[in-house]
């Protein structure tokens, strides 16, 4: 959790110019002149201290005439911008010379006795700072050993190295401590601790002083520049004063000095080397030049050790990568295939779990392909539907307090704490999902950071937290944050399966081409045969009805039994004839939809079973009256016809019943039909002998039937299968929820009109 300072707070401190202060510490001298005319245009108050003469009789003076012959052109062949060793006034001084607004700034620091001799003190403590880092073994040794060197050198009571995480809050990694002091290791600091314009100024310019907090600070002269009419920018001085707010942060954490050097990655702040010292103490320019080059050793170090440590992750990344997409698919989907890999899909992004949304084009699998630990199929769908409607920048999402920006799932931080989603077509929502549960842990802040900064009776001034003890937070509901490595999987593997989805779909296409040729060629075939042989079978019914009533008394029993069974075998295959050209006609069939009364259908069908279901002792329920909605009613009658017939068919027990009904918008649905989103669900509902779950969908194959032939009535086994095909063609669903000896239900769904 980040640390709840407001907006207004955190602007506050973000806005104040910190490079823009107008004074400079008291441990040196600042001038500012031009860089062609030689003229001071500006001078700190202090100057008299060291130049003999104050900002009056300055300003305006050639800087030839203020300083030694020689010293200028010695600082400026100085090297780079370190620190020269020059004399003023009989006094040893650093000099540092940049460039601001247009002048050129030189800081003249005089020199403690003990740092006269700083230039070979410097190259003694680069020898110092460097060697102990070549025996360190690993990232921790490493910071360890120039956190100990770099105490050494300075002679500071606290070292602490301060790595900054994603949100730029800072945690203390390594710490060289003088015994008797407080020790900040393993301890946070909010991101607000170092604000926005000051981690700029730790990037571009990587050492900073505070040799005394309590020093005055000293003006310059004029405070505004003419030109600009704002002060001077100082963001490249040495010297340069300190904002109150972060002075009295340092009182507050009992430091009386405090110098730091930035580590940098890349160009960006990876972290600090923050040294604190409980009374005011100088660090020399040269020891500060020193402690300079050991953090960018350090720094080379560090980018080493990181890269190496992301190569190797991303060896393993491309390894997993290949795994996925090299296996051919041979006969199954995409879906089936990558559900083989699970463990390799979710190692490639550190995930728990992995949902797949690959809609049709991935194969016949319209449900999402879940895969480890990730919330339902339902769930999914309504985080996809919400995706779907989301602009997201690069296609990507992640986040890894889920709960946060999507409520739903806010109560399953179990599972779903952390998400990253990547949409795979822009037309259609198909996504790859990746989640993490939940990582509870405790965070040891200095402080409590949720008050970092506030202001106070009388004061506009913001103050900075007054307490640095030990602050624990308990942190849940978040899940382990998403890197730039799973980003960059997480997108190589979309490129990897559009690839792949779309080589399938077209091998998809060309298998339905081919399916569509060999269905129209099987309708027509089955057609005809159906019509070609009707005819001989009416021919063999009618000879059989002669034979029974000219010749019944002569054949004797066993001659009529024979022929009994002639004449059911041809009414029989006349009946399945029937159905299969009734079947055939299925895929050539044009809809006429239609608003239809399905109370008016159901009556008109219950007319015409009505002897059957009266000689079957089967009462039908009609809880209320059926809606009306959009159909082509002589095929929805014929769908209603079929399930009422098969519902009394099937029952051995009284009383015997059949319910129809239906479930409307917005009301409560019963478990198997949860998944089903067409406004209006019909259900047939019988209490008869039922079916067991592994034959649920095999009642709906043409022909296939589970019990004898001459059980329960009879009948061809096409009745389900031209249903369903119906309902099909109609753009619903029909399904059946059962099982032995509980009864039967069958629902379905209509699609809302003819498409297109």
């Amino acid at each position: 959790m980040s640390p709840s300072v407001s907006d207004a707070d955190l602007s506050v401190c973000d806005r104040e110019p910190i490079h823009l202060l107008g004074g400079i510490q008291p441990r040196g001298v600042l001038i500012a002149f031009g860089k062609d005319t030689d003229a001071i245009r500006v001078v700190s108050a202090n100057a008299a201290a060291l130049l003999g003469a104050g900002p009056d009789a300055l300003l305006g003076k050639p800087l030839a005439g203020v300083l030694p012959h020689g010293l200028l052109a010695r600082v400026e062949a100085g090297a780079g911008p370190g620190p020269v060793t020059v004399e003023v006034s009989g006094q040893r001084c650093s000099a540092l010379l940049h460039d601001s607004d247009g002048l050129r700034v030189l800081e003249l620091e005089p020199l403690p006795d003990e740092d006269v001799g700083a230039e070979e003190s410097a190259l003694g403590a680069v020898q110092r700072l460097v060697s102990p880092l070549a025996r360190a073994k690993g990232t921790a040794a490493l910071l360890q050993e120039a956190a100990d060197a770099v105490r050494e050198v300075i002679g500071y009571d606290r070292v602490m190295v301060y790595r900054f995480h994603a949100d730029f809050h800072g945690e203390v990694v390594a710490e060289s401590v003088r015994e008797g002091v407080d020790s900040f290791l393993g301890l946070h600091f909010p991101a607000s601790d170092i604000p926005v314009q000051a981690r700029a100024l730790y990037t571009r310019h990587p050492v900073r002083l505070i040799a005394d907090v309590d020093a005055k600070v000293v003006g310059l002269v004029p405070p505004l520049l003419p030109g600009t009419q704002r002060p001077l920018d100082l963001s490249g001085a040495a010297l340069r004063s300190v904002s109150e707010v972060h002075l009295e942060y340092l009182r507050n954490m009992g430091v009386g000095a405090s110098f730091s050097v930035s580590l940098l990655k890349d160009g960006q702040l990876w972290g600090l080397m923050a040294c604190h010292h409980l009374t005011p103490r100088k660090v020399s320019a040269a020891r500060r030049q020193a402690c300079e080059v050991l953090a960018r050793l350090l720094s080379l170090q560090l980018a080493a050790e990181e890269r190496g440590l992301e190569a190797a992750a991303q060896a393993r990344r491309a390894s997993l990568l290949n795994a996925l997409v090299m296996p051919k698919l041979g006969e199954r989907t995409p879906a089936r295939a990558l559900e083989a890999q699970a463990p390799l899909l979710m190692e490639l992004t550190g995930a728990h779990g992995v949902a797949l949304v690959l809609g049709a084009s991935a194969g016949p699998e319209s449900s999402p392909l879940l895969l480890g630990t990730t919330p339902s199929a339902e769930e999914v769908r309504a985080l996809v539907a919400w995706l779907s409607e989301r602009e997201l920048p690069d296609d990507v999402l992640h986040v890894d307090r889920l709960g946060d920006v999507y409520p739903p799932l806010a109560s399953r931080a179990d599972v779903a704490a952390g998400l990253l989603a990547v949409r795979l077509d822009p037309s259609v929502p198909h996504f790859a999902l990746w989640f993490r549960p939940e990582v509870a842990r405790t965070v040891s802040w200095a402080g409590n950071p949720n008050k970092p900064v506030r202001p106070e009776p009388g004061h506009e001034r913001l103050r900075p937290r007054a307490s640095f003890d030990v602050w624990r937070e308990e942190r849940r509901g978040a899940s382990m944050p998403w890197s730039m490595q799973d980003l960059e999987a997480a997108r190589a593997l979309k490129g990897a399966l559009v690839g792949v989805v779309l080589r399938h779909a077209e091998e998809l296409a060309r298998l339905s081409r081919e399916l569509a040729r060999s269905n129209a060629e099987l309708d027509a075939f089955g057609g005809t045969v159906a019509h070609d042989l009707k005819e001989p079978l009416r021919g063999i019914l009618q000879y059989s009805s002669f034979l029974q009533e000219d010749f019944g008394p002569v054949l004797g029993e066993d001659g009529r039994a024979q022929l009994e069974s002639l004449t059911w075998l041809a009414r029989r295959t006349h009946g399945l004839l029937d159905d299969l050209f009734e079947y055939s006609r299925l895929g050539r069939l044009d809809l006429s939809w239609e608003e239809t009364d399905q109370q008016a259908l159901v009556d008109d069908v219950l007319k015409t079973l009505g002897a059957r279901l009266e000689e079957g002792r089967v009462e039908v329920r009609l809880p209320r009256r059926l809606p009306t909605v959009a159909c082509d009613a002589v095929r929805i009658r014929q769908v209603w016809a079929n399930l009422i017939t098969n519902a009394a068919k099937y029952q051995t027990a009284e009383p015997r019943w059949v319910e129809v009904g239906f479930v409307g918008p917005g009301e409560t649905r019963p478990q198997a039909a949860r998944h089903a989103s067409a406004p209006y669900l019909f259900y047939v509902r019988d209490p008869g002998i039922g079916i067991a779950p592994q034959f649920h969908e095999a009642i709906f194959e043409l022909f296939r039937r589970l019990h004898p032939a001459q059980a329960y009535g009879g009948g061809t086994g096409a009745g389900l299968a031209i249903a369903r095909r119906l309902v099909s063609l109609h753009g619903g669903a029909l399904w059946v929820d059962s099982a032995p000896g509980k009864g039967s239900t069958f629902y379905f769904t209509l699609g809302e009109g003819p498409r297109s």
